[in-house]
C-alpha cells in the first residue's frame, strides 16, 4: 500500500513544475536557436530539436533542461514558493519540439545538396520557435501554452 501512495505522490508531483523551469528552458532554448541563425551554424538548432525530442519521445523523463534545472540551478535559487501544472508547458514542449524538427530535416537536406531556399525556410522555421521562445522567457507569455488552453476547451466541448 505504501508503494500506491508512493507512485501516486510521485504522479501528483510529476504533473507539476516549478515555474522558473520551463522559463529557463526557453531561455536556453532561444538562445540555441539564436546562435544557429546568427552564425548559420545548423548544429545548434540540431542540438536544440534533439533535446525536445527526447524529452517528448521519453514522456518527459529524459529532460535536458529539468535536470540541469533540478541539479544545477535549484541549489543556487532554491526551491520554488509554488508549482504550476506542467501540462500546457509540455504541450508548448511539443510544439517547438516538432517545428525545430521540421527546421532540422530541411537544414540537413541543404547539407544534402538540396536548394539553399531549403535552408532558409529551415532557419525560419527555428527563428519563429525562437521568438517564440524569447516572447515566454522573457515576457511569460506562452503561446504553446495558450494554445493547449483552447484545445482542452475544444476537448471538453467533444470537438477534439
Amino acid at each position: 500500500m505504501a508503494t500506491d501512495t508512493a507512485i501516486t505522490s510521485e504522479s501528483a508531483n510529476y504533473a507539476m513544475v516549478d515555474p522558473r523551469s520551463p522559463r529557463f528552458g526557453q531561455t536556453v532554448t532561444a538562445l540555441g536557436l539564436v546562435a544557429g541563425i546568427a552564425f548559420q551554424q545548423p548544429i545548434f538548432v540540431f542540438a536544440i530539436a534533439t533535446v525536445l525530442v527526447v524529452s517528448a519521445v521519453s514522456g518527459w523523463r529524459l529532460d535536458l533542461y529539468g535536470f540541469v534545472w533540478r541539479t544545477v540551478m535549484i541549489p543556487i535559487v532554491g526551491e520554488p514558493a509554488t508549482k504550476e501544472p506542467a501540462a500546457p508547458h509540455r504541450f508548448a514542449k511539443l510544439l517547438g519540439a516538432g517545428f525545430t524538427t521540421l527546421a532540422s530535416l530541411l537544414l540537413l537536406a541543404t547539407l544534402a545538396g538540396a536548394p539553399a531556399t531549403l535552408a532558409v525556410g529551415g532557419y525560419a522555421l527555428a527563428g519563429i520557435v525562437g521568438v517564440l521562445a524569447i516572447v515566454a522567457a522573457a515576457f511569460d507569455y506562452c503561446l504553446g501554452c495558450k494554445m493547449y488552453r483552447q484545445v482542452s476547451f475544444f476537448r471538453r466541448l467533444g470537438w477534439v
